[in-house]
């Protein structure tokens, strides 16, 4: 193993590999700091020229790539409320507010190191794990899947604070949303209402950029001011890095968290972070915080999501099982190459394996470093106004979202899930529940069907699987027994009152919820018991938590238990800015459709700034950046094929793009 580690840092540290890699790094940093181009679409783009390399060169160029595609990504996430991609979603939850607060330059220390430590400690368990772990991962059948898919979907209690029945129902609208498409198990197309789009599901992209990025903005919108709240930039890198620092056992759970998410291909690693939130939740004391700028909620998931790259290379090169998207192209030009994924990886091709866990520790370090150079000026973002940033992200969004499936549905289903995550964030509804449960939902009803059909229900008495109900047990009930220990209670109402208004239109939305699961489970009756047992479900615990809440909320507004309501002049003012940034949102849709995306992406951002009290140099360079984003993202690298305009289609004009 030794003479492999050597051969391998040998073969890596020739000018060519590491030119390759370093190359790999900085385009994966600058393809994650976008959101809606993506690491993916970078490993397609170069997939073509590095099954035409060497094996040492290719696994440089491609790994360096894949390993810190979760590291640059925090930008948006922390900036914006964006996530760059499925790994940093929870960073939203305590980065954006440590934006607000003035932090940002702090989040980002915190996030870099953390991601730093994660990717080399998921490179070492890499190292260390290729013998013990195979016979570990393939003892796994589908009841194990499904109690670790019930142990993530069991954090959706504690990510729900001091609205448990509210983050419960969160969940299950997420369940019933992934629920959505083609039904494996028996073919039936449930809730598609006879046409093609919703076959293939509801993206994942649009529920997370309508729940948290659309919201925020149009709270910032009515807000009129910058990002962060203090006009400061806070304690700054080195403070972030002496947090990770203080904080280093939670660092080293949460890695450990992310490679075990990773080496389960099955799972999905796409929640890795969400395991590592929710654990830190479970796990911390004085968890009061956590959601309103706790920097330990920044270290928890950026600490897992470079960390379940070594994970996922485990299945990758011991049994050619790919473990997440990226890694499946990978492991098609790996072997193009001559890499052999299997026992071939840990004997004649031990130094390639070896090269893989060197380009982990490397390009982590390496990428860490550079996003701490880049942090800077890009904390200096949430000191600029408000109309800068608000057309810039819904620009960016609603381009995004189209890149999900290049159709007008995309942006239509990208603003029903931001009208939800609007409503959510003003009844103080908890959000991560949601995405949760849509990423996890359907390994969720898949795992729990394969158990049935092959075991019937004597799987529940299998070893491997009373084993991680226990472990489910533990980080349930040992939460509950600090909140008791410290006085503290888990109450159906929001954690501060609520307006009589805002509890008023609470059961208004309440009843909506209600509503929209009783007509699924009407519409699912039709359905084949296996295919409507899920919806039928839903919508018998929905229901009566609907109810229950509704209860709750009556209740207050006969105690007088709300907060006072704000002066009358202060709520119009907040109605018709909420009402104006959401004619902005619609029309910056309407535009796409009617006159093209270069026109709109051109013109929104002119606009929006020249309304609200920007100069013209501004909106000019805005206006450029904004359609230089699009022509380079969508023309030059995706090779978008346009539809043409409404506008120009009534004209009979050829669409100039």
């Amino acid at each position: 193993m030794l003479d492999a580690l050597a051969e391998a840092i040998t073969e890596i540290s020739k000018p060519w590999p590491m030119f390759l890699m370093l190359a790999g790094i900085l385009g994966s940093s600058i393809f994650a700091a976008l959101p809606g181009s993506g690491v993916l679409l970078l490993i397609t783009i170069v997939l073509p020229y590095a099954i035409t390399l060497d094996p040492y060169p290719a696994i440089a160029l491609l790994l360096g790539i894949g390993a810190v595609s979760n590291t640059a990504n925090t930008f948006p996430s922390v900036l914006i409320a964006v996530p760059g991609s499925a790994g940093s979603q929870a960073t939203i939850v305590d980065g954006f507010p440590m934006a607000q607060k003035g932090e940002a330059k702090r989040a980002f220390g915190a996030a870099f190191t953390a991601s730093a430590f994660g990717g080399v400690f998921g490179a070492v368990v890499l190292l260390a794990s290729l013998p013990i772990l195979k016979p570990i991962v393939l003892s796994f059948g589908s009841p194990e899947f499904f109690v670790l898919v019930l142990w993530g979907l069991s954090a959706v209690g504690i990510l729900s604070g001091n609205a448990p029945i509210k983050g419960l129902l969160a969940a299950l609208l997420g369940v019933l949303v992934s629920s959505v498409g083609m039904d494996d198990k028996t073919g039936l197309e449930r809730f598609a209402f006879g046409g093609e789009y919703l076959v293939d599901g509801v993206s994942i992209v649009l529920v997370g950029l309508g729940l948290f990025a659309v919201p925020e903005m149009i709270a910032l919108a009515v807000r009129r001011t910058a990002i962060s709240e203090t006009q400061e930039l806070g304690h700054g890198l080195m403070q972030g890095i002496r947090d990770v620092y203080e904080h280093w056992w939670l660092v080293i759970r949460c890695s450990i968290v992310g490679v075990w998410v990773g080496v389960l291909p099955g799972l999905g690693s796409s929640v890795a972070d969400w395991f590592a939130y929710a654990h830190a939740v479970q796990t911390e004391k004085n968890t009061e915080n956590f959601g309103k700028g706790d920097v330990r909620g920044v270290i928890a998931p950026e600490s897992s999501n470079n960390a379940k790259e070594g994970g996922a290379l485990i299945p990758t090169i011991a049994f050619g099982i790919p473990g997440s998207t990226s890694l499946a192209l990978m492991l098609v030009a790996f072997i193009s190459v001559g890499i052999t994924p299997g026992s071939a990886m840990l004997t004649d091709q031990l130094p390639y394996t070896m090269a893989m866990i060197w380009i982990l520790v490397i390009a982590n370090l390496i990428a860490a470093a550079l996003a701490m150079g880049a942090s800077g000026p890009f904390a200096r973002l949430s000191l600029m106004p408000f109309y800068v940033i608000v057309p810039m992200t819904l620009v960016l969004c609603v381009s995004s979202s189209y890149a999900a499936h290049y159709i007008w549905y995309d942006i239509i289903t990208f603003l029903v899930f931001s009208a939800i995550g609007y409503f959510m964030k003003l009844f103080d509804w908890p959000r991560p529940p949601f995405l949760v449960a849509v990423v996890l939902g359907g390994q969720f009803e898949r795992y729990l069907w394969l158990s049935n059909a092959r075991f019937g229900w004597d799987w529940l008495t299998h070893p491997g699987v009373l084993a991680i109900f226990a472990l489910i047990v533990l980080t349930l009930v040992v939460p509950i027994i600090r909140r008791y220990r410290q006085g503290k209670t888990m109450r159906g109402e929001p954690p501060e009152p609520q307006t009589r208004a805002l509890r008023v239109g609470d059961i208004g939305f309440l009843l909506a919820v209600a509503g929209v699961l009783v007509l699924a489970a009407d519409h699912a009756s039709d359905w084949v018991l296996r295919g409507s047992l899920v919806v039928l479900c839903l919508a018998g615990v929905g229901v009566p938590l609907a109810l229950l809440q509704i209860g709750f909320n009556v209740r207050a507004i006969r105690r007088g238990d709300t907060a006072p309501a704000p002066a009358a002049s202060e709520s119009a003012v907040t109605i018709r800015r909420t009402i104006e940034i959401s004619l902005w949102l619609g029309g910056l849709a309407a535009g796409v459709y009617l006159i093209g995306f270069h026109i709109t992406a051109a013109l929104f951002p002119a606009l929006y700034i020249r309304t609200y009290g920007g100069g013209w140099k501004a909106a000019l360079i805005l206006s450029l950046m904004a359609e230089a984003f699009v022509i380079v993202i969508f023309d030059m690298l995706l090779e978008v094929f346009w539809p043409t305009p409404g506008v120009f289609e009534l004209l009979g004009l050829t669409y100039f793009a």
